[in-house]
C-alpha cells in the first residue's frame, strides 16, 4: 500500500503499466460510460444551437450553395461538410444526432482503450460534462476537436514528421475558433523539439515542418473566411469587449468570461489560480509546459475580447493537456517519475488538474445525470412540437419570443415558424442588429391576428417570458432583443389568447408558456 501511494504521490495522472495491462478494466470503464451515454442521448431534446446548424444547412440547395448560406455564422465548414454529407446518404434528421455521438464515441474509446492514464483519472475524463455529454449528446462540432486532438496525441511519434500532422491541424483548426489556437500550440510544441533537438536547417525534418506549417495556416484561413464578417451581427456585437488595459488584467487574470462557465465565479481569482496551477504538472517538461501555456493565454484573452468561453469551449484547453500528457508519456515521463523523488509543486500541479476534473465530473452529476433522474427534457421543443400536431391546431403557425427559441421547433416539425422581429416566416432567425428590437405585446397580437386572416388558421404562441410573474418594464429576452411589458397590454393579451400549456420543467433555458390565438 506504501508502494501505491509513493507512486501516485510521483505521478497521480499516469500509469505505470502498459494499457493491455489492465485491458479488461478499460473495457468496463468504456460500456459503463456508453452505457449512461446512450440513455443520456435517447433522452435528449437538441436544443437551438444544435438545430441551428441543421436548419442552416438545409437552406442551401446545392454543396456550394451551402457554403454560401452558412458563412459568417461563427463556425468553420467542417461541420456542416459531415451534416450534409449525413443528409444526402440517409435523408433522415436523426443525422444531426448520430453524427455527434458517433464522434464522441470513438473520442472517448481512443482516450479509454490506449492512453496512459490512469483508471481513476480516466473515469474523471469521461464521466464529466464534456465528454460525458457536451461533445458526444449534444450534436455539436466540439466533439471533432477532441477526436482530432487525441489522435494526434496517439499518432505523434508516426505522424511527427510526416505531412499527416499538418493534415491533422488543419482538420482541428476548422472544427471550431477556439480550436485555431490549440492546433498552433500542438505546432508550436513539434517547434520546439526541433529546437531542443538541435537539428540543421536543411535536415528533412525543418522541411516537413514548414509544410505542415503551412497546412495549419491554409487550415486557419479557411477558418477566417467562414466565419467572417459574421454575419449575426446582434451576437457579435454583445459579445465583444473593447481592448482596455484593466480588461486585459481581467482577461488573464480573472474567470470573467471564460473559467466561470466550469464552475468559478465571475470576480473570482480561485480559477485563474487554479488552472495556472495546474500548468505545474507539466514542470519537468517545460514543451509542454510551454504550449499549454501559450494556448491557455490565448483562449482567456479570445473568450474575453471576441466571444465568452462557455463550459464546452473552456473544456477544450483540458482536451489539450491529455494529449500534451499522452504525448509526452509516450516520450518516457511515466518512467522518469518512477526514478524521482515526488516534487511538491509537480503535485501541486496535478492536485489542481485533478480539482478541475472533479469539478467537471460533478457537474455532469448535477446537470444532464439530475436532469435525466427528475425527467427534465434540455428543451422542451418537442413537448411544442407535440402540442402543434393535436388536430385542432392543424395548419397552426408559431409565432415564439424569443425566435431562437424557435430553431429547436423547426427540428422536431421540419416546418417554418414566424419570425416575431423580423415579421415574416423562416427556420431559423438571423441574429441581427435589424428588425423590431422593441416588441410590446399589442404588437404581437396584431402579427397574430394578420397571420390569422391570411391562413384562416389557429396561431399558437410560446413566450419564454413569464408575463404572469414579470414585472412591468423592458426585458432584454436575447441580444438586445426586448419585449416590453406593461399590465394593460398583459391583460389585452390574455383577453385575446388562451393558455394552453405552461412547459417550464425543463434542464435548459428553453421553457415557455404556450397561447393560442384566437382565444
Amino acid at each position: 500500500m506504501t508502494r501505491r501511494v509513493d507512486q501516485w504521490l510521483r505521478q497521480p495522472l499516469l500509469a505505470e503499466q502498459p494499457t493491455t495491462d489492465n485491458r479488461r478494466a478499460r473495457w468496463i470503464l468504456l460500456l459503463l460510460w456508453l452505457g449512461v451515454t446512450l440513455v443520456l442521448a435517447v433522452h435528449h431534446v437538441p436544443w437551438r444551437d444544435e438545430a441551428r446548424a441543421w436548419s442552416l444547412m438545409q437552406m442551401g440547395q446545392s454543396w456550394p450553395d451551402m457554403f454560401r448560406v452558412v458563412q459568417g455564422e461563427g463556425h468553420p465548414y467542417l461541420w456542416y461538410i459531415l451534416l450534409r454529407a449525413g443528409w444526402d446518404l440517409f435523408g433522415d434528421p436523426l443525422v444531426l444526432r448520430v453524427i455527434a455521438l458517433s464522434i464522441g464515441i470513438a473520442a472517448t474509446a481512443l482516450l479509454v482503450l490506449r492512453a496512459p492514464f490512469r483508471i481513476g483519472i480516466l473515469a474523471l475524463i469521461i464521466f464529466s460534462l464534456h465528454l460525458g455529454f457536451e461533445y458526444t449528446v449534444m450534436a455539436r462540432n466540439y466533439g471533432i476537436s477532441a477526436l482530432v486532438m487525441l489522435a494526434i496525441a496517439a499518432l505523434w511519434p508516426r505522424i511527427r514528421d510526416s505531412l499527416w500532422l499538418g493534415v491533422l491541424l488543419l482538420l482541428l483548426a476548422n472544427t471550431n475558433v477556439p480550436s485555431v489556437f490549440i492546433a498552433g500550440s500542438l505546432a508550436f510544441y513539434r517547434l520546439l523539439e526541433l529546437l531542443g533537438e538541435k537539428r540543421d536547417l536543411s535536415d528533412p525534418e525543418w522541411r516537413c515542418f514548414a509544410l505542415n506549417g503551412a497546412l495549419l495556416l491554409a487550415g486557419t484561413f479557411l477558418c477566417f473566411i467562414a466565419v467572417y464578417p459574421p454575419a449575426n451581427t446582434a451576437a457579435a456585437s454583445t459579445s465583444a469587449e473593447p481592448l482596455t488595459f484593466p480588461n486585459l488584467l481581467a482577461a488573464l487574470f480573472t474567470a470573467k468570461r471564460s473559467f466561470t462557465a466550469i464552475g468559478f465565479g465571475s470576480g473570482s481569482l480561485l480559477g485563474p489560480l487554479t488552472v495556472f496551477a495546474s500548468l505545474l504538472l507539466f514542470l519537468e517538461r517545460p514543451k509542454a509546459l510551454a504550449s499549454a501555456l501559450l494556448a491557455l493565454v490565448c483562449l482567456k484573452l479570445f473568450f474575453f475580447f471576441v466571444y465568452p468561453g462557455y463550459s464546452r469551449h473552456v473544456a477544450l484547453y483540458f482536451i489539450l493537456t491529455f494529449s500534451l500528457a499522452w504525448i509526452e508519456a509516450q516520450k518516457g515521463w511515466a518512467r522518469d517519475w518512477t526514478t524521482e523523488k515526488a516534487r511538491p509543486l509537480l503535485l501541486l500541479g496535478s492536485s489542481a488538474f485533478i480539482i478541475l476534473l472533479c469539478m467537471q465530473t460533478a457537474r455532469y452529476i448535477s446537470y444532464p445525470i439530475q436532469n435525466l433522474a427528475l425527467g427534465r427534457p434540455f428543451s422542451h421543443a418537442e413537448d411544442l412540437a407535440h402540442i402543434m400536431a393535436r388536430p385542432e391546431l392543424k395548419g397552426a403557425m408559431l409565432m415564439i419570443d424569443p425566435d431562437t427559441m424557435g430553431e429547436a421547433v423547426v427540428y422536431q416539425t421540419g416546418r417554418p415558424y414566424w419570425l416575431i422581429r423580423q415579421d415574416r416566416p423562416a427556420t431559423i432567425t438571423p441574429l441581427a442588429l435589424s428588425g423590431n428590437k422593441r416588441l410590446t405585446l399589442d404588437r404581437l397580437l396584431q402579427q397574430a391576428e394578420a397571420i390569422r386572416s391570411r391562413t384562416g388558421k389557429p396561431v399558437v404562441i410560446g413566450l419564454a417570458l413569464d408575463i404572469d410573474r414579470s414585472r412591468s418594464g423592458s426585458w432584454d429576452v436575447m441580444y438586445h432583443d426586448y419585449t416590453i411589458l406593461t399590465p394593460s397590454s398583459v391583460a389585452r393579451f390574455k383577453e385575446g389568447t388562451r393558455k394552453i400549456a405552461s412547459l417550464r420543467k425543463g434542464g435548459g433555458d428553453e421553457e415557455y408558456d404556450v397561447y393560442v390565438y384566437p382565444r
